[in-house]
């Protein structure tokens, strides 16, 4: 089952969440220091859903906090420590995004090129799509290319959800504490090493980071943030389903995605729908479900915390999800899938109805 023993997993779990949560929340009062020191602002648009200029730095904590939270637990190996250093130019393209705005081209070039290179470093793709009673094996290639379209897509997807208080650090807190546990059920794969603190220390980022933002916002995590939180995220997903195992048999690449379904669902979701509306999909837009329930006059903290009951029922069924047969596999996708759909329609409808001009808040 565990390569580790029970003791030096919940030890692990611990320390590198406990000491990541602390960095990142000491982080935080000077993240937001050197923000209004150097005028990198998030200043209130038509896209916005705050009305306050806030600094936008508050990812430094969180990549602070991550990376406290490793040093004491993670032994990586030399093609971890390559892509992490791959991984920090990716960081540093949203670092600089959040001070003088790249085009959105060459920032998704920049993506894929790191995307695909931390891949490769790692030896990583997607090895098959493993669905209740069904399995389907990708050849490599196809498998590299669908994985680095996914840590893509996913980041994206992150920056684009991270939209109000508490809303990104608590998908973050949310989905790296359950790929760690996920991760370390999977320890039959050698290869993954200590990689569920990766998580662990991710998610505990995100938890000192969130009396920061949520309920009122001192500062923003920024791109800086999200892109950081969602390229570990996806990342480790990928990982997981290439070495996972429990009991000898594979973890399916769903359970790994699972707890990160609420951004991927309603980021999905809103893209389709805009599409089908022939909208300029790539034009800044407030159509994501929490950004409808905030323009009825709902409180960040009230729809993050919906949010963050989803990503509670996401999370434990990922975890079914792994540990179940094909039954109980199946009946927990349908209940997750039946669960979003049911959300979109209430959501719409509510939207239709109760649409206003409310006023809006301080946000992340």
């Amino acid at each position: 089952m565990l390569a580790t023993t029970t003791t030096n997993f919940y030890w692990g779990i611990t320390g590198a969440l406990g000491l990541a949560t602390i960095g990142s929340y000491a982080g935080g009062f000077l993240a937001a220091y050197v923000g209004r020191k150097l005028h990198i602002m998030d200043r209130p648009g038509s896209r916005s859903s705050h009305s306050t200029p806030t600094p936008r730095t508050g990812g430094m904590a969180i990549l602070l906090g991550t990376l406290m939270g490793l040093s004491l637990h993670a032994q990586p190996s030399m093609a971890f420590v390559a892509a992490a250093v791959v991984g920090a130019i990716i960081t540093t393209i949203s670092f600089l995004d959040d001070i003088i705005t790249i085009p959105s081209l060459p920032r998704l070039a920049g993506h894929f090129i790191v995307a695909g290179l931390t891949l490769h470093m790692i030896g990583l793709g997607l090895p098959a799509i493993g669905l209740p009673f069904a399995r389907f094996d990708l050849p490599p290639l196809v498998g590299f290319i669908v994985g680095m379209v996914f840590v893509v897509g996913f980041v994206n997807f992150f920056n684009f959800m991270d939209g109000i208080n508490g809303l990104g650090a608590a998908q973050g807190l949310w989905g790296g504490l359950t790929l760690a546990i996920l991760l370390a059920w999977g320890q039959g794969g050698q290869e993954m090493g200590n990689s569920f603190l990766y998580g662990a220390a991710i998610a505990g980022g995100s938890l000192g980071f969130l009396p920061h933002n949520f309920p009122k916002a001192r500062v923003f995590m920024g791109d800086i943030g999200s892109t950081t939180i969602g390229f570990v995220l996806a990342v480790l997903t990928l990982l997981g389903a290439r070495h996972g195992r429990i009991d000898g048999e594979p973890i399916p690449w769903v359970a790994f995605v699972m707890p990160l379904g609420v951004f991927l669902y309603d980021a999905t979701f809103t893209l389709f729908k805009r599409i089908l509306r022939r909208e300029n999909f790539l034009k800044a837009h407030r159509e994501h479900h929490y950004q409808l329930l905030v323009r009825c006059g709902w409180s960040h903290a009230k729809v993050t915390a919906l949010q963050m009951g989803l990503m509670t029922l996401c999370s434990a069924g990922a975890l079914l999800y792994a540990a179940g047969d094909d039954q109980i596999r199946l009946a927990v996708l349908l209940v997750v899938i039946c669960v979003f759909v049911s959300y979109s329609v209430l959501v719409h409808r509510y939207f239709n109805i109760h649409r206003l001009d409310a006023p809006t808040e301080t946000t992340s």
